[in-house]
């Protein structure tokens, strides 16, 4: 019987890169994680100082949440990469500050091949990219 191939098969094939598993020489401690699975006592990796008003801390994830992030991160960089212009050739960046002066003109957008992203946000960000839905303030 052959194997189901696991997501970081597929990943690779998809000449993504492949992100950090347990046992592959990252420090994994045991610990709680921060993120998206309710604080589950497993194996966490750090992955970095995390701060808000006034306070630090350090931040850890499990192998599904740090998978889950590598994939969030990749889908912004290629929506980035892919985002619409506006009417000076600048592309419109998917977060935008009240500060921010108004865009001259809509939005260009690229009739280019997208991949598919991976995770709910990335297709969120997809849909801006390509005109699907339009970004609030415009």
């Amino acid at each position: 019987m052959t194997p189901v191939p696991r997501l970081p098969d597929l990943i690779h094939a998809d000449d993504r890169p492949v992100p950090p598993r347990l046992g592959d020489g990252w420090d994994w401690v045991l610990g709680r994680c921060w993120l998206w699975c309710a604080n589950r006592h497993t194996w966490v990796l750090w992955l970095g100082p995390a701060s808000t008003t006034g306070h630090h801390a350090s931040l850890y994830a499990c192998e599904h949440c740090v998978d889950r992030l590598h994939h969030t991160i990749i889908d912004y960089s290629e929506a980035m990469t892919d985002a619409p212009l506006d009417a000076t050739g600048i592309r419109v960046p998917l977060y935008l500050s009240p500060k921010d002066p108004p865009r001259p003109g809509p939005p260009r957008y690229h009739r280019a091949r997208h991949r598919r992203p991976r995770t709910a946000l990335g297709r969120l960000w997809h849909r801006l990219i390509t005109g699907r839905e339009v970004p609030p303030g415009t």
